[in-house]
């Protein structure tokens, strides 16, 4: 069944997203647009779930999409994108104004449009449900749910998703990403480079180059990184000595982990400790 949504202009003038109008468009083999320049005013986000459609770029290029791909076109963008016949797509679209200085919204002013292919559908279902159910009776007071659901998913899409013509790419992060959340539930263990690697199946040197990419950091930064959020945790819920911290986040020299604390949080673990913990202290002995 159509679903189409209008989102009334917002009480608040300084959202930094909200959309304009929204729907989902299931098995319609006649849904089709073709606008000119500045006909549209906003951005326009299309995802495709199911089925198969297309996009025409004004050079007269053809791009075919197809279930995990989609296109958003700039604001005053020429568009036309249509969906097949023999296999209407499932799409779930967003009219939207945004001053998020997100990259894939520069590129979408630059060029026109911007393909791509996305993973983790079932999250954007999730966000558009919500944001179905807030179009049904939107209030003044949903307001700013209703652009924080734009905005989750606005950035999930910058995360989870690649250019049309690199998905392979858009694979990869998704094993290294994987790879990380095992990393980040296992801190504790002895990882080597070629342990890690392991995990996503590449050569110590290409999963080095793709972790970079996926994450921004090396693994080893990753990996200490996660060491220390679980410290912090320990510190502020546990009555674990600073020595136990250490060893339940990798380290077997209570010393070395101080320094590293140190180093990333600016102060002791026992001076973290008594800035943060929700439980009566005793003052701790010398390793706290």
């Amino acid at each position: 069944m159509r679903q189409h949504y209008i989102a009334p202009k917002p009480s608040f003038p300084h959202y930094i997203c909200y959309p304009d109008m929204y729907g989902r468009y299931p098995s319609i083999p006649e849904h089709s647009e073709l606008r000119k320049r500045g006909a549209l005013k906003e951005y326009n986000l299309h995802l495709v779930f199911a089925g198969r459609g297309s996009v025409h770029l004004e050079s007269g290029e053809m791009i075919e999409l197809a279930a995990g791909d989609g296109f958003l076109y700039g604001r005053d963008a020429y568009q036309r994108y249509e969906s097949s016949k023999a296999e209407p797509w499932d799409v779930r679209w967003i009219h939207f104004s945004a001053t998020a200085p997100l990259p894939m919204l520069r590129e979408a002013d630059e060029y026109g449009c911007w393909p791509f292919s996305f993973s983790a559908s079932e999250r954007f279902i999730v966000l558009t449900e919500r944001m179905y159910e807030l179009g049904k009776r939107l209030q003044l007071a949903d307001e700013p749910e209703m652009s924080a659901q734009l905005y989750e998913l606005l950035m999930l899409l910058a995360v989870q998703s690649e250019r049309l013509e690199a998905p392979s790419q858009l694979r990869k992060r998704d094993v290294i990403r994987v790879a990380a959340d095992r990393i980040r539930e296992r801190c504790e263990n002895d990882w080597s480079l070629d342990d890690m690697a392991g995990l996503a199946g590449f050569s110590p040197y290409h999963f080095l180059r793709l972790f970079r990419l996926a994450t921004g950091r090396t693994p080893n930064q990753f990996l200490t990184e996660s060491r220390m959020v679980r410290a912090r945790l320990l510190l502020a819920t546990t009555m674990l000595s600073v020595g136990e911290v250490a060893r339940s986040c990798g380290y077997s020299q209570p010393s070395y982990f101080i320094k590293l604390f140190r180093a990333a949080e600016g102060l002791t673990p026992k001076s973290y400790r008594q800035l943060h913990a929700n439980f009566p202290q005793d003052g701790g002995g010398a390793d706290a």
